[in-house]
């Protein structure tokens, strides 16, 4: 890995995604970030949004991480959010929107890190 062209992402770490089995990744999370921030190399985050009709809603009947507090930050990120080299803001499950995918290459990454909590914690439906 070229670590002068590499981007650490952290991926969705929102209050909706959080709960008793997750909980224990976001001490690892921070520490990570903040190595990574150390070495001056850019940090990312995204933020998903899910949204009234998302296919979520309608094939899996999840409307989980529409509003607040489950959308926001999980509070220990967000002065690393803060100073970050971008927020994503997104309505898929993916870093690679038109955005991310954009920033990466006018930046010039050529790898990028990848971390956050499993998809497999999420909230069950309402």
């Amino acid at each position: 890995m070229s670590s002068t062209r590499a981007a650490l992402v952290v991926i969705d770490m929102q209050n909706g995604y959080i709960n008793d089995k997750s909980r224990h990744v976001i001490p690892k999370v921070v520490e990570l970030v903040e190595r990574w921030e150390a070495t001056g190399q850019p940090v990312l985050f995204t933020h998903y949004h899910n949204y009234p009709g998302s296919p979520f809603e309608r094939l899996i009947h999840w409307p989980a991480v529409q509003h607040p507090p489950e959308t926001e930050m999980v509070p220990e990120l967000v002065p690393h959010a803060t100073r970050a080299h971008a927020v994503i803001d997104k309505r898929i499950y993916s870093y690679f929107t038109s955005e991310g995918a954009n920033i990466a290459a006018r930046e010039g990454w050529t790898d990028l890190v990848f971390c956050g909590g499993a998809n497999s914690y999420q909230p069950s439906p309402r």
